[in-house]
């Protein structure tokens, strides 16, 4: 089950054996084997099925052999029989083996296996938040309609006082949380939120943001109210515009976010919400170009080649387009060209102007355009254009109101300068080159574009006032592929170091 860590310190991650409490002592792997003889019911890490339930047939002195007795959070195939270290296996107690915690800290048994089993039997209660400690974690319900987590509960928190202490756990009690520490500290608060790719965290971000929007709007007069809730939603409004450039279809995930996020939510010394600011990390630039197997390109580029100007952008069937590069055009349940219109509507209302709008798909257009356009070898060291695919330079050329020429010139050569004495020198490509010339440039283009639509929302939501701030983190999520880029490595490294830091706050210092 992916699940997403909300708050400023800890992790829990369910990929290795052993118990989050750090090595055991070896008088407690003795306890271990000695509470897991034949006939015992015992925990077992299972590779395809994580910690799951078992009986040992017999203990060799080195392995246990254990029977799966078909208690899986992972899969719901039968458990075969296994050979375990006692590094893999865990007595049960039976009298907690269904122990229902708010807080796993307060299991009677602390453990991988006893934390896995509780998050379980929450979750086949469309219980998805528990906490830990001072972190929710979040387990995807894919399923918004559970009644508890719907907005008309909403009010049940926001009456509370300055903490949460009669709900259930929820993204909205560590929203509610920290905004009560800022009012209380006068300090800069942060809530980060972090988790595999699937897991849920774009729109724990989003549910964040609407319960912080809605408590600033609690008291203070009505003028006051309203301004907050206008600040409210034109920061809502950027949701359309950054996913759609920003995110992606992945194999774990419909809508993933391929870039970091940080915003910082400005609130004035009354409590109300007045601006936010964002700032954007790493947009993984080779998705832009190309997509694995069952993946997507940006969102962007389905909306423009299925939206309603799909025409005025000279485009055709997108099957004929690099955004069949996975073999994956459509996502079940989602209608690209409407998501066109509310992306168009989502720049209006946050200040984009005709021309502008109409600048940013024509950018996209032209890379989609440009993207089609194959080389031919001429000899070892050149290479031109393919003759089949020379007119989209022009029609590149046109949609971004540049010189053909030029473009097709630049296509397959680079000019090289040599300083004073050797002047410029223009050296021919060969086909790998110029086409590595071609993907760098519409990287560039796709890149510079996102970060000016940041700046351009920012320029309606950061106010510029504000005595403090909730920082809001939402990271790219990690992903292990039988292929993983450089980008792809460099999002798992910034992922692993986040969750080290958690691990520091939480299990360390604490």
């Amino acid at each position: 089950l992916p699940f997403t860590q909300i708050g400023g310190r800890g992790v829990l991650n369910g990929r290795a054996p052993g118990s989050i409490m750090g090595s055991k002592k070896k008088d407690e792997e003795q306890l271990n084997r000695s509470l897991c003889q034949a006939g015992a019911k015992v925990f077992y890490w299972e590779d395809q099925h994580a910690w799951s339930l078992g009986k040992v047939l017999a203990d060799d002195g080195k392995l246990f052999t254990v029977e799966g007795e078909g208690y899986s959070a992972t899969k719901k195939e039968d458990l075969a029989t296994s050979k375990v270290g006692e590094d893999k296996i865990w007595p049960i107690r039976e009298d907690v083996l269904d122990e229902d915690c708010h807080d796993l800290l307060d299991l009677t048994v602390l453990h991988d296996a006893t934390i896995q089993r509780c998050l379980y039997i929450r979750y086949m209660k469309d219980i998805v938040y528990t906490n830990i400690g001072a972190i929710v974690v979040a387990l995807n319900p894919w399923n918004f309609k559970i009644p508890w987590y719907m907005d008309d509960y909403m009010p049940r928190y926001l009456t509370e006082g300055e903490y949460i202490k009669d709900n259930k756990p929820h993204s909205w009690a560590q929203a509610h949380n920290t905004y009560g520490e800022l009012k209380r500290d006068r300090e800069n608060q942060c809530i980060l939120i972090s988790g595999e790719s699937g897991a849920g965290k774009t729109e724990a971000a989003k549910i964040v943001m609407k319960y912080l929007g809605a408590i600033s709007c609690l008291q203070g007069t009505e003028a006051e109210k309203e301004a907050a809730k206008k600040v409210a939603f034109n920061i809502n409004q950027a949701s359309p515009i950054l996913e759609g450039f920003g995110n992606a279809k992945t194999v774990r995930n419909d809508n993933s976010s391929r870039f970091g996020k940080f915003m910082k939510v400005q609130f004035s010394d009354a409590g109300f919400l007045v601006g936010a600011f964002t700032v954007k990390y790493l947009l993984e630039k080779s998705r832009i170009v190309t997509a694995s197997i069952n993946e997507r390109v940006y969102h962007a580029f389905y909306l423009l080649v299925k939206g309603s100007d799909a025409q005025k952008y000279k485009l055709g069937a997108p099957d004929t387009y690099h955004v069949n590069a996975g073999k994956c055009i459509d996502i079940p349940g989602v209608d690209d060209g409407d998501d066109y219109r509310i992306c168009c509507e989502a720049m209006t209302n946050c200040g984009f102007t005709d021309e502008q709008k109409n600048g940013v798909w024509k950018s996209v257009a032209g890379i989609t355009h440009l993207l089609q356009v194959g080389f031919e070898k001429i000899d070892a060291d050149s290479c031109k254009v393919d003759p089949k695919t020379a007119g989209l330079v022009g029609v590149a050329s046109e949609i971004w109101e540049t010189d053909a020429g030029v473009l097709l010139e630049e296509l397959v050569t680079t000019t090289m300068d040599m300083g004073a004495r050797g002047g410029l020198i223009v050296k021919k490509l060969t086909t790998t080159k110029a086409a590595d010339g071609r993907d760098a440039l519409v990287k560039a283009l796709y890149d510079q574009l996102f970060g000016w639509e940041t700046e351009t929302i920012n320029k309606l939501t950061d106010t510029g006032g504000g005595s403090n701030w909730i920082g809001l983190l939402d990271i790219f999520g990690f992903e292990d592929f039988e292929y993983n880029s450089f980008e792809q490595i460099c999002i798992n490294l910034a992922n692993e170091t986040l969750q080290n830091h958690y691990n520091t706050f939480i299990f360390t210092k604490d």
